[in-house]
């Protein structure tokens, strides 16, 4: 079949018709392709009202029956027919943009598109597509772009409201109504500020404090329910065609702890027994459906748990009418929703209790509401995160981005949201490189490359914290990252530099690396002489270009808000000016430092306890009811943990040594270890502590011991706090802590002997990939970053079995150990919790009684997709001798199996030179 031409040098060979002749949003689109298919092929394009003679149709807005919500259809009808049409006005203008997409257009920013050009226009004479999106209820930003760019919202296929709409004139091609799950008790309906002083009895009770908290209000009061209806009640009679209604808690909200609501909640305990205070959400929203669903059958009723538990008690049913949107705001923001352990039990619980037909909305997150101009690591995770949401059907989403469009590369993570939102199918590495292609032309390499270094800085190492309110960024990007990050964009900037087209938004991509050299500009001085890179001379002349890149004309049409709250980043950048900045040096003053029960501070629940062995350690215990205090992430109530000092900072690994009573085979979070970072930016305090790791401790029932875990090399400020809370998915009963150990890097990352005595045992020994055992499904690969090679186990050859990557012991190795692996897997799945195992064993020694070779230590391996991370595994405290082998053995025999498992070390430590706290390491002799 012979191609649909459309133009052909320099002239159409198509009108295009708007079918009806309509004014409304089929027009914008008819007028949409006239004007970038004339931009493709340079020929002007007619829009029509009615065929003309001698040229062929471009139809556009067909009467159409789409099958699915805002489904769009492009399809050759005939050899002079090409139709262009969908689901009402929006789908037909959807239909639109996809054609020109096909056609290479790439929407970009709201100052460009990339439109490429051609001397001939054609369409295959068969083509024929449908497609339609699965985020079908709501597709919304909050972004400067999200709230004020008709446009450029609708080319990246995101819901504009009706306000913005009729503004432009196109009232048809609105969200088709408004979507309402924020904050309304308290703040819409029984204001506090209008009730607070004379009823305050009609709000939640905190219990801890006895003091009430305006933003819940106290369920079991009457008085608070006969006002609340009232509202309600009067507000659907003067807006009846309302389609939803919100009862969503307040933000920052406590729920009610009086005796009567506690009641209420502890009628639908959870199977396991556990209390579950959002069943107060549940019981509010399903009286006021129930009060007013049948006079109002269109209008549903939304809440928002925010990513509280949510109730699995059978007893509790949602009404029909109700539903909502679920916050995840405490989770890994750099991490796909799906690798927070809790939102089995958060988001997927409150999608299972809504009922089918209604789909869920998400309030997502993908922005550093503490600053939105330094790099923050979330572009790859949306696909992954995406998929998540489609499969537990969630069908609307509401997005924080970087409210400013000036952040870090916030217009290609609209880009990104957009079409992920569409289809999170898509492959999310050939959509960043064909945006960076697009949108910055011959900076593109540069941009890409700095991509490309903040993502492998994301999963440089595991158990990495990416909260939504972290200013620092030292805790996952080096500063040797720093300085390529930046050198980068600057090389992007060069390569544009003359070019009117490109140069701008180069210049705008570049607004990131100068944020991350601003705060990080001591940590940068010392990697950059290394790399023979030439930082600004001061931190003023990089306060200089940092404005002059923000104020570029090109610039003009974004606010100038750089962080929730407004922070003012002149006054916290000035107020270091005039400092001789000098190199950091982190190396840490003593090469171990052990930190033993009697050193530990805790919440009130810490107790000190003692084993009959003598063994000393600290303990908590809480249950999932009848607790005085909420228990979830409360330092003042269940919480273990040590505040290093300032002679005490520096890096180094963090080790911590607990255990945990769990009541279930495998709990993914019997408890939580983390670090609360003190920030000093360029060497000046900043009030305050962030959070910058947290490992979830996974328990099994049964296996109740001592173990060790590591929170990877973590630069450790005066005033850090490393801490132990507990877990909330089941009943765990105890937590116990030993010891937290500080460790200098150079006893993991290098062997290091006893300088004393040369025939004692060294303090470590480290064995590299080279001294692995060969096997013909292990290939020595290298990390083309950090440039260290490491051991994959992968299906490399079908005819080979894929066992193990294994390290046999030799002579000079024999001895009493802590044995750890550094590991990576690459999970088939989210929260692999079982992915592989690592262990000893001796091959030359079997059991009697089932043949299988003799395995002294083993200890289970996690692995989680989209979180590919490096970890430091603990075998514990084993003894070596000749012909032993170290293994790392992934799951056989499963579908889902990991793709891969990276042993990049075997670190042996001296259990004795552990044991206390050491001076110092002697420094490196200079080369």
């Amino acid at each position: 079949m012979p191609d649909f031409v459309l133009a052909r040098d320099g002239k159409a060979e198509a009108v295009i018709v708007v079918h009806g002749g309509v004014t409304n949003g089929v027009r914008y689109a008819a007028n949409e392709l006239a004007e970038f298919l004339g931009r493709i092929s340079g020929a002007k394009f007619m829009v029509a009202d009615k065929p003309v003679p001698g040229y062929r149709t471009i139809l556009v807005g067909t009467p159409y029956k789409p099958a699915n919500p805002e489904e769009l259809c492009v399809r050759v009808k005939d050899a002079n027919t090409l139709e262009v049409t969908g689901d009402r006005s929006r789908g037909t203008l959807y239909a639109a943009y996809d054609l020109l997409e096909h056609f290479g257009v790439v929407f970009c920013a709201r100052d460009y598109d990339h439109v490429p050009r051609t001397n001939r226009l054609a369409i295959a004479g068969d083509y024929k597509k449908v497609d339609w999106p699965f985020m079908y209820l709501q597709r919304h930003t909050w972004s400067d772009t999200g709230w004020n760019d008709f446009a450029f919202n609708h080319k990246l296929r995101s819901h504009i409201s009706q306000a913005i709409a009729t503004k432009a004139g196109y009232p048809d091609l609105a969200e088709d109504y408004p979507h309402r799950y924020n904050h309304a008790v308290t703040t819409q309906w029984v204001r506090n500020r209008d009730f607070g002083k004379t009823h305050p009895e009609w709000y939640a009770w905190v219990r801890a404090t006895d003091s009430r908290n305006m933003n819940w209000v106290c369920i079991s009061n009457e008085e608070m329910w006969a006002q609340l209806l009232k509202e309600i009640g009067e507000n659907l009679a003067k807006n009846p065609e309302t389609r939803e209604l919100s009862v969503a808690i307040g933000d920052c909200a406590h729920y009610c702890d009086c005796d009567k609501c506690m009641e209420k909640v502890r009628e639908y305990l959870d199977p396991d027994g556990s209390e579950v205070l959002s069943v107060q959400c549940y019981l509010l929203a399903n009286r006021v459906a129930r009060t007013f669903g049948k006079q109002y059958p269109n209008c549903r009723f939304n809440f928002l748990p925010y990513g509280d538990r949510q109730p699995a008690n059978p007893n509790l049913k949602l009404e029909p009418n109700v539903s909502g949107a679920s916050a995840e705001l405490w989770r890994n923001h750099c991490l796909p929703a799906d690798c927070n352990e809790r939102s089995a039990v958060s988001l997927a619980q409150f999608c299972r209790n809504v009922a089918p037909g209604n789909g869920t909305y998400v309030w997502e997150y993908l922005a550093n509401f503490r600053d939105w101009m330094i790099p923050f690591p979330n572009a790859y995770i949306m696909a992954q995160s995406f998929r998540y949401y489609k499969r537990i059907n969630v069908r609307g989403i509401g997005t924080q981005m970087q409210f400013c469009g000036m952040g870090d590369l916030s217009e290609m993570k609209l880009y990104l949201h957009g079409k992920l939102a569409w289809n999170p199918d898509l492959d999310v590495e050939e959509l960043i490189t064909t945006y960076c292609k697009a949108n910055f032309g011959p900076g593109w390499k540069g941009v890409k490359e700095y991509v490309d270094l903040l993502e492998h800085a994301r999963l440089r190492q595991r158990w990495t914290w990416y909260g939504c309110y972290v200013p620092d960024t030292s805790h996952f990007i080096t500063d040797e990252d720093a300085v390529k990050m930046y050198r980068a964009l600057e090389n992007a900037v060069r390569a544009t530099s003359r070019d009117p087209v490109y140069g701008p938004r180069c210049r705008r991509a570049q607004i990131a690396g100068l944020s991350l050299g601003i705060w990080r500009y001591q940590d940068m001085l010392g990697a950059a002489e290394k790399l023979k890179f030439k930082m600004p001379e001061s931190l003023e002349a990089l306060w200089y270009n940092w404005k002059s890149a923000i104020d570029d004309s090109a610039n003009n049409r974004y606010h100038k808000w750089f962080a929730e709250g407004g922070v003012d980043y002149g006054k916290r950048v000035t107020q270091m000016f005039g400092t001789e900045f000098q190199p950091t040096n982190r190396t840490p003053r003593q090469a171990v430092l052990r930190i033993t029960a009697k050193d530990m501070t805790g919440g009130k629940r810490m107790t000190r306890q003692k084993d009959k062995d003598g063994t000393e350690y600290c303990q908590f215990k809480v249950a999932l009811q009848g607790e005085p205090e909420k228990i979830w992430m409360n330092t003042g109530f269940a919480e273990i943990g040590y505040t290093a000092t300032e002679k005490e900072a520096g890096d180094c690994y963090v080790f911590a040594t607990l255990r945990v009573g769990a009541t279930v085979d495998v709990d993914p979070a019997s408890a939580y270890v983390g670090i609360y970072q003190t920030w000093f930016p360029n060497g000046f305090g900043v009030k305050g502590r962030m959070e910058i790791a947290n490992q979830a401790i996974v328990g099994r029932k049964g296996v109740d011991g001592w173990q060790t875990i590591c929170l990877g090399k973590r630069r450790i400020n005066p005033e850090s706090r490393i801490w132990v809370m507990p877990g909330i998915l089941h009943p765990v009963d105890y937590v116990d802590v030993k010891e937290f150990t500080f460790v200098d890097p150079r006893l993991i990352e290098g062997g290091v002997a006893d300088t004393k005595d040369e025939k004692a045992q060294a303090h470590s020994i480290f064995v590299g990939c080279d001294k692995f055992d060969r096997d013909r499904n292990v290939r020595i690969e290298q990390d083309r970053i950090d440039n260290f090679k490491y051991a994959r186990l992968a299906t490399f050859d079908t005819n080979a079995p894929v066992n193990a990557v294994s390290w046999t012991v030799k002579p000079a190795e024999a001895g009493d150990w802590d044995a750890y692996l550094k590991v990576r897997i690459g999970a088939a799945f989210a929260l692999d919790q079982n992915a592989a195992m690592a262990s000893v064993t001796i091959p030359s020694k079997c059991c009697t009684d089932c043949g299988a070779v003799q395995t002294p230590a083993r200890a289970h391996v996690s692995g989680s997709l989209g979180d590919e991370a490096w970890q430091l595994v603990s075998l514990g405290r084993v003894t070596l001798a000749e012909g032993m082998k170290v293994n790392l053995v992934p799951r056989a025999g499963t579908n889902d199996v990991p793709h891969y498992a990276d042993l990049h070390s075997v670190i042996l430590l001296n259990p004795g030179y552990l044991a206390k706290t050491q001076p110092a390491l002697p420094e490196p002799a200079s080369k």
